[in-house]
């Protein structure tokens, strides 16, 4: 009975083993047949022309990032605190120099005013009270002076005493003391009114200064108060900037401070319209540089019209001679927003897509800044029939 088991048992194994065997082969089958499928659907585009990427001698170029600002740019803060009664102004209003902006409560500053002018006009009362004093003290000092003159006489002919001699020398005395202290009463009276006028015209430029006024013709770009809000000096209500001039303020690094000085050309481009560059002059070379950053502010003037402020762009500048990368600008494609170009394995024949950054154009050519390197076949055509793992055949 064991014997008989141990046949089967021995037979199910090698059925098994026989079965095992013919699903492997037949897989094994199957994998290079699904092999050899994929070879021969693996497109082959044939007569592609590549070049060989090699540095060429060209004058190198620079780039920095750079923010469009208005070339006069005000902003316009109160010069007393108090609460706004009224804004005349909103964003993009334009303004003439010296609009109304906005009024800020007076009541305080017209009392301090009238204060002040009633000050004036006491010490002017005062003043003219004094005048009228000094007119008497003088009348009394020529009258002491006379009598003194006639008395020395007289006392020389002894015809009065010397009692009455000195009593007169007496009366010339104060009559003289008395028109010295109305003299110094009116000097100080005067200063008195020149403190007066004084506060009364530091009233006046406070009066003036709740009229808050456009420094010179422009734009309002920026409110930030409304009516009620308290106006405090120094805190800007409005930010006003004149739209007849614009530039592009980038920070440079460092490294480019000697190549980069007033009156330098350089490209101007806005990455709302990257394409379409506009030369510039460097106008303003910030000396300083920032200890943060190693950069410097480089300013250029931008032509009239088509930009805003805040808007974003680059400056580019030569940056001395060097050698680049550089490829005909026909083997860029896009793809998926950005550029690229088909670089063909020297040993597989295989097109991949690599990603580029491009720089400037020269010619018919365009700068390559990253993606591939020096000695890789990039391919020149047929680019709209290859696509990335294709097999080409190079043209001879």
């Amino acid at each position: 009975m064991n014997e008989t088991v141990g046949k089967v048992s021995l037979g199910a194994r090698a059925g098994a083993a026989v079965v095992i065997l013919s699903i492997a082969a037949g897989l094994s089958a199957c994998g290079e047949k699904g092999t050899q499928g994929t070879a021969v659907s693996r497109p082959v585009v044939q007569d592609v022309e590549v070049i060989v990427v090699r540095p060429v001698p060209r004058e190198t170029m620079a780039e920095a990032l750079g923010t469009v600002r208005a070339r006069t740019t005000a902003a316009v803060a109160p010069q007393v605190m108090g609460r706004l009664t009224g804004v005349a102004v909103s964003e993009g209003s334009v303004v003439a120099a010296g609009a109304l902006l906005a009024t800020i409560d007076d009541t305080t500053v017209r009392a301090q005013l009238s204060s002040a002018e009633g000050a004036v006009a006491e010490a002017e009362a005062a003043r003219e009270e004094v005048d009228r004093s000094i007119s008497q003290a003088e009348a009394s000092r020529s009258l002491a002076e006379k009598t003194f003159e006639r008395y020395v006489k007289l006392l020389e002919g002894k015809v009065v005493t010397q009692q009455e001699f000195d009593e007169v020398e007496m009366r010339r005395t104060v009559a003289v003391k008395e028109l010295e202290r109305a003299q110094q009463k009116r000097t100080q009276v005067s200063a008195k009114i020149a403190q007066a006028r004084g506060q009364a015209d530091a009233a006046k430029a406070m009066l003036a200064w709740t009229r808050v006024i456009a420094p010179f013709a422009g734009v309002i770009v920026e409110k930030r108060a409304d009516a009620g809000s308290m106006a405090v000096p120094g805190v800007p209500l409005f930010v006003l900037e004149d739209p007849r001039g614009y530039r592009i303020e980038a920070s440079v690094s460092e490294t480019y401070l000697p190549v980069l000085k007033v009156g330098t050309p350089v490209q101007g481009i806005l990455d709302a319209d990257p394409g379409k560059p506009f030369p510039a002059v460097v106008t303003e070379v910030v000396p300083g540089i920032d200890p943060a950053s190693r950069t410097f502010t480089v300013k250029a003037d931008l032509p009239a019209g088509g930009v805003r402020s805040g808007q974003s762009g680059k400056v580019r500048f030569a940056a001395g001679k060097g050698t680049v990368l550089a490829v005909p600008t026909r083997a860029i494609t896009r793809a998926g927003g950005s550029d690229g170009v088909f670089t063909i394995g020297a040993r597989d024949n295989v097109a991949r897509l690599s990603m580029i950054t491009v720089g400037a154009e020269f010619g018919d050519r365009v700068e390559v800044l990253s993606g591939i390197e020096a000695g890789d076949r990039v391919a020149l055509s047929p680019i709209d029939r290859l696509s990335d793992g294709a097999r080409v055949e190079v043209r001879r």
